[in-house]
């Protein structure tokens, strides 16, 4: 009777409690919730929050994706499913969230015109939320209603490798955060256009993150900007062509070599975080020459930072050119906290002349800069890579081309290499290159 009268009481709860303890469970399982009473039928068909993804679908229906064909085989019955279920849902029900993930890791190709019906399904009914995780073929483009949405406020992107056809114009109004991997923005109607601008239409957007996405020549640049997020994970440097923002407060850059870009003004910025972390020899190549160089211009043009995060990586690089380090003015001004933290690798130690390079410019001076170190970490006066740096110059050009000694001076009558690998500093005392 206890259990009965239980049973009774949970029945007796309103649609939206009941649609509430639905949303924790998988969307195959929401279904299944009909065969409990005739009390939880018709509750599915109003769920707010819809998430259809084809892993865990997999998972539930003991179906094993071990390999891609495998992927992508069962991604044609989980199209069925999510189509049959959007099919079937009360169409006066507002939806909330929306992701629909497919699976990234045998990199299943998905077809763009299903994808771009679930996404008109979802800004039809009011989405505020969107995610979406899929390869598309072709190139996905977004239908008309996509730019005529009043209430999507969260957009995330993810496996688009293939771009993104966007007209040359468009604004999504109330967007406040943006999440892309993987993705770029072509201009429609060219496939070999991209957009260099394309947030220009954001005048709500808060967050930015752009994760293993193409950035040579981007410009970022939203009114109302706070955080933004670059992640690069390829094996060459971009150069990027702008990022403003008069609101900008912090900013995260994560990769295998410096960030590079023609202009960063951010006034506000209060806390920046970088990793760079290319494992670097003792100028093997030309590109590793010229990363200590790009790496102190990144830091001058973040130069108003006031907390900055330091991967013990991001350290080492700039231990590569000890000359430089001595010469350069430091960076930071207004920092009130610097923070090294662990990286890729285990660095023990940190040069002395680096730390000075780093603090030694902040108006708050010794006694009230923090200073933060990983665990185990201690500050030296040299290491072993001073033997190197302490080399002559004809050592280095040696080491670094592989070449004999008198090939450097035939190098030099070049009149360029000198110019190349040093920095020059201008009147205000800054670094050019």
């Amino acid at each position: 009777m206890e259990e009965k009268e239980e049973e009774d009481r949970i029945s007796q709860l309103p649609d939206a409690i009941l649609q509430h303890i639905i949303s924790f469970i998988d969307i195959k399982q929401a279904v299944q919730t009909t065969i409990l009473s005739t009390r939880w039928q018709n509750l599915w068909f109003s769920l707010s929050d819809l998430d259809f993804s084809l892993t865990r679908l997999a998972t539930h229906s003991r179906i094993s994706l071990k390999n891609r064909q495998a992927s992508q085989d069962f991604s044609l019955l989980f199209a069925q499913f999510v189509d049959h279920f959007l099919s079937h849902r009360d169409h006066t029900s507002t939806v909330r969230n929306f992701r629909l993930s497919f699976d990234s890791r045998h990199h299943v190709h998905v077809d763009a015109p299903f994808v771009e019906k679930c996404i008109d399904y979802a800004i039809n009914h009011g989405v505020q939320a969107l995610r979406l995780e899929a390869l598309c073929r072709p190139v996905l483009r977004f239908p008309d209603s996509f730019f005529a949405s009043n209430t999507l406020r969260e957009l995330e992107l993810r496996q688009f490798a293939y771009g993104i056809h966007m007209p040359k114009q468009f604004s999504l109004p109330h967007l406040k955060t943006l999440f892309l991997e993987n993705s770029a923005f072509m201009d429609d109607g060219d496939v070999y256009s991209f957009s260099k601008e394309p947030f220009s239409g954001f005048p709500e957007l808060e967050k930015l993150t752009l994760h293993r996405c193409s950035i040579y020549g981007l410009v970022v640049s939203a009114p109302k900007l706070r955080f933004l997020e670059i992640i690069q994970e390829k094996l060459y440097s971009q150069v990027m062509g702008e990022i403003s923002g008069s609101r900008l407060t912090s900013f995260r850059y994560e990769g295998y070599f410096p960030l590079e870009c023609s202009r960063i003004n951010v006034p506000m910025l209060e806390d920046v975080y970088l990793n760079i972390y290319k494992k670097v020899g003792r100028f093997n190549t030309l590109r590793d020459k010229w990363m200590p160089l790009k790496c102190v211009r990144m830091l001058q043009q973040l130069g108003d930072a006031k907390i900055v995060t330091l991967t013990m990586d991001t350290v080492k690089v700039l231990e590569m050119d000890r000359r430089l380090i001595e010469q350069s003015p430091s960076p930071f001004t207004n920092m009130k906290c610097l923070k090294l933290r662990k990286g890729r690798r285990e660095i023990p130690t940190v040069l002395q002349r680096v730390m000075n390079y780093l603090t030694e410019g902040s108006i708050y001076g010794d006694e009230s800069l923090m200073v933060e170190f990983p665990e185990g970490v201690c500050v030296v006066e040299r290491n072993l890579d001073d033997l190197f740096d302490e080399d002559s110059d004809e050592h280095q050009l040696e080491q670094l081309f592989g070449i004999e000694d008198e090939t450097p001076s035939q190098l030099r009558n070049f009149g360029v290499f000198e110019e190349l690998l040093l920095p020059k500093f201008g009147q205000d005392g800054r670094v050019t290159f």
